[in-house]
């Protein structure tokens, strides 16, 4: 992958990781979608109104794996940190973890929901750190 395509890779992948990061609170009614007037009904259960959530969010996931492919596999870069590059490849790694987070999180009944949707937020804040990081260090 040459340099653009790569880098175009990237920043689409920011925008959808950022995108997915909304979703679930413009997906349901809440203070935000009210106040944006973009409320759904609610006559689908939350988890089916949430499909846009989860293909956004495999996109997303693909996006950031070909473009850390497509880094990657040039060799070694010149006038890049490798400290960015080792916080992108933890932040990956999250994401991954991510997607098997909102699996789990699919099931229509799992007791422990409580508990994994705040590990799936936590994760996210994190993938957001880390790739704010990786932005600044080799953006």
């Amino acid at each position: 992958m040459t340099y653009f395509p790569g880098a175009f890779a990237g920043w689409l992948g920011v925008i959808f990781l950022g995108a997915v990061a909304l979703l679930p609170y413009l997906l349901r009614r809440s203070l935000i979608s009210v106040k944006l007037g973009i409320s759904l009904p609610s006559d689908q259960p939350y988890l089916r109104r949430m499909w846009p959530h989860y293909w956004l969010a495999y996109a997303a996931t693909a996006l950031s794996f070909a473009h850390a492919w497509g880094a990657m596999s040039r060799g070694r870069m010149i006038r890049t940190s490798s400290a960015g590059l080792y916080l992108a490849t933890l932040a990956l790694v999250l994401l991954f973890l991510q997607v098997f987070q909102g699996l789990t999180l699919q099931q229509k009944v799992l007791p422990e929901r409580s508990s994994i949707r705040s590990w799936h937020f936590w994760t996210m804040a994190g993938v957001m750190a880390l790739m704010a990081a990786h932005v600044w260090l080799n953006g």
